[in-house]
């Protein structure tokens, strides 16, 4: 009974209401509903655009470190064989790939791990007219590739991700459309340190006229390193970082250090000042720039912002204490790779006039271009001659400053690796 009485209430009540309010809310039902719908959309459409802008900033970070680790895999110390096949050139780019795809699926995201293929990593090769390059070994430097790129799916139908609320916006998939790309440079110029940057640079240099072409082979290092008539007796592992007995196919030379020597000479090195003040404490200036690199500081007090090649520097005779240290640092620290100096002596007018009686009484020498050397072994005699084994290497550095010019000869030992994009 009392169910019937609410019943007919309820009619009463909306008989009681005009047409026009019925209306009205049935109105007003709709448009809440399309307002819901167009900010759930809307809603959707700015989580997709965050997210994908996420992923696409996450992918260029990888993308550049990739492209990095990419050019360091390639650029390796094998590079200086004389005897090369073409299946060694085609395993560093095969190398170079693999690392570079190894470092994207090893940092843990998987959205962009499953995007990323051997495919996806371009090598571009330079044109072999746009530099010199050194003829002194089969691998020339102009085969070095000038770009490494990284691109994400390149288009492919991985390189798609799922959209949120795809079915209101319309929009189901986007392509990431992310690439990186490092250049190889190596045709150096001057080195630049600054900041926290120091220039790797061994203060001994090497007696060497050659200017890096085989026709002009003279000196120790022209004749026996890029002529391949050096001894080949130590090898590099770099996987576990020690000097092993047994060839590798890079040969090594062997120079002297001299205490007291006054004359620089082709079998011996030149100890050479990057400063014009002395190092303050009890340690060997030579050592500290075996230690910690040739600094913005040091050049400054010679008037100089950079080292350029060529250029002239004095050079400075080394007590039997120096070394000593010398010889302990180096010993304690085989394997080290320096950026070595190939120089000439400058010999004063008034020098030359005494040459035929004294010898050359040079102070300066010029510095007239720039390689690459790994410590092998040193040793030291009991009247404190240091004798140094060093073998090329390839070694890459930010402080290098290179040019683009195709008059400027490529350096097959020294490379700088930039991001260009």
């Amino acid at each position: 009974m009392k169910l019937i009485r609410l019943q007919e209430f309820q009619r009463r009540v909306q008989d009681s209401q005009p047409p026009d309010f019925r209306s009205r809310r049935g109105t007003m039902m709709f448009w809440s509903v399309g307002v819901f719908l167009a900010m759930l959309m809307i809603v959707g459409c700015f989580l997709n655009v965050m997210w994908l802008s996420s992923v696409r900033s996450e992918a260029r970070r990888h993308a550049e470190s990739a492209v990095v680790v990419g050019c360091h895999a390639y650029l390796s110390d094998d590079m200086l064989r004389l005897s090369q096949q073409q299946f060694e050139h085609d395993g560093r780019v095969v190398r170079s790939r693999n690392a570079a795809v190894d470092y994207i699926r090893q940092s843990g995201d998987r959205v962009l791990s499953r995007m990323i293929t051997e495919n996806d990593v371009e090598l571009s090769s330079p044109d072999a007219a746009d530099h010199t390059g050194d003829s002194g070994l089969t691998q020339l430097a102009a085969d070095v590739p000038e770009e490494i790129r990284v691109t994400f799916g390149k288009g492919a139908s991985n390189d798609q991700l799922q959209m949120f609320f795809s079915g209101l916006h319309g929009v189901h998939h986007a392509r990431v459309g992310v690439s990186a790309a490092a250049k190889i440079e190596h045709a150096p110029l001057a080195f630049l340190p600054g900041g926290n940057l120091s220039i790797p640079m061994l203060p001994l240099g090497i007696v060497d006229e050659s200017d890096g072409s085989m026709q002009d082979a003279s000196g120790p290092w022209s004749e026996q390193i890029e002529s391949g008539k050096g001894a080949d007796n130590l090898s590099w592992n770099s996987e576990q970082h020690t000097v092993e007995n047994g060839a590798d196919g890079l040969t090594e030379i062997t120079l002297k250090l001299s205490p007291n020597s006054p004359n620089p000479k082709p079998d011996s090195f030149v100890s050479l000042k990057f400063a014009a003040t002395s190092a303050t404490g009890d340690s060997c200036q030579t050592v500290n720039w075996m230690q910690h690199g040739v600094t913005a500081a040091d050049l400054k007090t010679l008037g100089l912002n950079q080292l350029d090649f060529p250029c002239t520097m004095s050079v400075s005779r080394l007590s039997k204490r120096e070394c000593i240290e010398i010889a302990r640092w180096l010993h304690s620290h085989a394997g080290q790779a320096f950026i070595v100096c190939l120089c000439r002596p400058q010999v004063s007018p008034a020098g030359r006039s005494k040459e035929s009686a004294v010898g050359s009484v040079s102070s300066t020498v010029e510095l007239n271009r720039a390689v690459a050397a790994r410590v092998m072994s040193s040793g030291i005699s009991a009247t404190g001659e240091v004798r140094i084994c060093l073998q090329a290497c390839v070694l890459i550095t930010s402080t290098a400053l290179t040019s683009c010019s195709s008059q400027v000869r490529l350096n097959r030992y020294v490379y700088s690796v930039r991001l260009c994009e």
